[in-house]
């Protein structure tokens, strides 16, 4: 079970053309999700944050759907961009935006930019929350997921493997 972690910066990657990497799933999570990524010095496995549990949980499914996974964070809105942008070269993102899917109108715009599929994750059901509330970039989505905890990121997982299993039918024919 591995994740690979991104940099957090990433430069645009417009006009290049890079491999596909289609069973490779971009696990993208915006403002706010950077906090306890670290384990603490003399701790052991069973002492991960809940963070470290979920990425570890989500790598390990990863693993066994035959899927790699590639990791970024940012708590910067043009980062996540850029990595929106470079996803083009994965099967599908699974991207935890936080409060910007609220109000984040450029996150739209990539999302819809890029042809690779992306699932909004959301562990808490914000719609109990505040009825106000509405994600601008579900409509450009494959799928959004809200409420549902932790398992979230595997119900995502599942419907990128859906989806790229999807691409390789098309692609062969």
């Amino acid at each position: 079970m591995t994740i690979t972690w991104l940099p957090e910066v990433v430069q645009p990657i417009d006009g290049v053309k890079n491999t596909p990497q289609l069973d490779t799933v971009l696990l993208l999570r915006g403002a706010g999700h950077n906090l306890a990524q670290e384990i603490p010095e003399g701790t052991n496995d069973a002492d991960l944050t809940p963070v470290q549990a979920i990425e570890r949980d989500t790598a390990v499914f990863a693993e066994s759907l035959g899927l790699k996974l590639v990791a970024a964070q940012s708590n910067i809105e043009g980062n996540l961009i850029n990595h929106l942008h470079a996803a083009r070269q994965y099967g599908a993102v699974v991207f935890s935006p936080g409060a910007y899917c609220f109000s984040s109108w450029s996150l739209y715009d990539a999302v819809a930019a890029i042809k690779t599929p992306v699932i909004e994750v959301h562990i808490n059901n914000w719609h109990a929350k505040n009825d106000n509330r509405k994600s601008v970039m579900a409509a450009v989505c494959a799928g959004v997921i809200v409420g549902c905890g932790p398992v979230g990121y595997q119900m995502a997982l599942l419907r990128a493997k859906e989806l790229i299993d999807e691409k390789k039918r098309e692609t062969k024919h």
